[in-house]
């Protein structure tokens, strides 16, 4: 589902940003501090738009707090063919849910890092809280740049049998917003932050934004357009201590019980403190292997990845196969104190999941002398040294 997170090109554009942020807003609430914000962020002014309707719907269906509650749950929604609202979801005492605006405004680009940190920014001024949560709901294609995913050709030239039930790519109005432009909107750290967007469990998305958030929830593949089993998962998201894990499985459970190629998905929980430590033990296999990488028969690592889109590859399954007994020991408790928890289905659609280590990787193999040079401005590639 791809948030991918979406950015703007030109200085012209940031100027337009900001006067579009221009908005209605009430703050009917008091200043005390709030216990704990969820905000759930839904970039959907794009061929996803029917989807977040149903994920509102569904939303309502299941544990939303009430109105004089400590706890808040806001909801920014960009639908196609609708103005961008922030809404303030609370239950009545007869069980009935009330959709508060709290700020709407002129149509602007939801792909937008300037968009979504003034939306964060004016959730905090508003809702002062001792946690925020932010769930990021769109499409995403993990570390690529800017249109890489669907402008390059990878020898595969029929239309892909299942376009329509994932969120493999999109953007609002042909802008994305790259991981370093999602980074830098994020004004202020979170508990965590969940990715309901395709390909975001990857090293690379996961260790630049690992001062952001404590934990962060993704899927290494694409996720189904349904997305997360939001009628289920706001009750563990709003305990006392958050129960991320449930979360994980409320969300493999969703599709497990389905049929057919429904039955896909692949979700994991990171750990972000312990991230540098997996880039220490990384650097030194890199650079003790690093003559395996470029002979590597890539038939023997996991993909994660359908119509030869070819950079997301099983990190764990890559250092078993470049690794001593002894080194690949080292990195998989390192790996086990940063992916928590992990599951997944069987097969992701057409792909067979045989090794999943719940988090991907990009391999120089062969050398793409474009990606291989973007990707060493990753905080990854710096500490890891994967690619010199």
């Amino acid at each position: 589902m791809n948030i991918k997170i979406l950015r703007y090109t030109a200085t012209v554009l940031v100027t337009a940003a900001l006067v579009l942020l221009s908005s209605c807003e009430k703050n009917p609430f008091s200043n005390d501090d709030y216990r704990k914000v969820v905000i759930l962020y839904m970039a959907a002014n794009n061929n996803l738009s029917s989807y977040a309707e149903h994920n509102i719907a569904t939303l309502k269906g299941g544990f939303i707090p009430d109105k004089n509650s400590k706890d808040i749950l806001i909801v920014y929604a960009h639908i196609a063919g609708n103005i961008p609202k922030l809404t303030r979801l609370f239950k009545n005492s007869d069980g009935s849910v009330t959709e508060d605006p709290v700020a709407v405004y002129e149509d602007h680009n939801s792909a937008n890092g300037d968009v979504l940190k003034a939306v964060l920014n004016k959730v905090k001024t508003i809702f002062p809280a001792k946690e925020y949560g932010l769930i990021l709901w769109s499409h995403a294609t993990g570390w690529l740049p800017q249109g890489y995913y669907n402008s390059t050709f990878q020898g595969t030239w029929f239309e892909d049998p299942y376009a329509g039930m994932v969120k493999s790519f999109g953007e609002d109005r042909g802008v994305e917003m790259e991981i370093k432009e999602l980074k830098s909107a994020l004004p202020f750290h979170f508990n965590f932050i969940i990715f309901d967007c395709c390909f975001m469990g990857g090293i690379e998305s996961v260790y630049e934004l690992k001062d952001k958030a404590t934990y962060i929830i993704a899927s290494p593949t694409e996720i189904l357009a349904n997305g997360f089993p939001y009628r289920d998962i706001m009750s563990p998201l709003f305990q006392t201590k958050s129960n991320l894990e449930e979360a994980c499985r409320l969300f493999y459970e969703y599709y497990n019980a389905q049929s057919g190629v429904h039955k896909s998905a692949t979700i994991a929980l990171y750990k972000t403190e312990n991230l540098r430590q997996l880039a220490t033990v990384a650097k030194g296999i890199f650079n003790n292997h690093r003559d395996k990488i470029q002979t590597l028969d890539m038939g023997k690592i996991q993909p994660y990845f359908r119509l030869n889109k070819r950079w997301f590859w099983d990190l764990g399954n890559l250092i078993e196969e470049i690794a001593t007994p002894t080194e690949y020991l080292t990195f998989r408790t390192a790996l086990e104190n940063v992916v928590v928890a992990k599951w997944t289905t069987e097969y992701f659609i057409d792909i067979k999941i045989n090794k999943f280590s719940g988090i991907s990787t990009y391999i120089q193999n062969p050398s793409n002398s474009f990606l291989d040079t973007f990707y060493k401005g990753f905080d990854w590639n710096f500490d890891s040294e994967m690619i010199k």
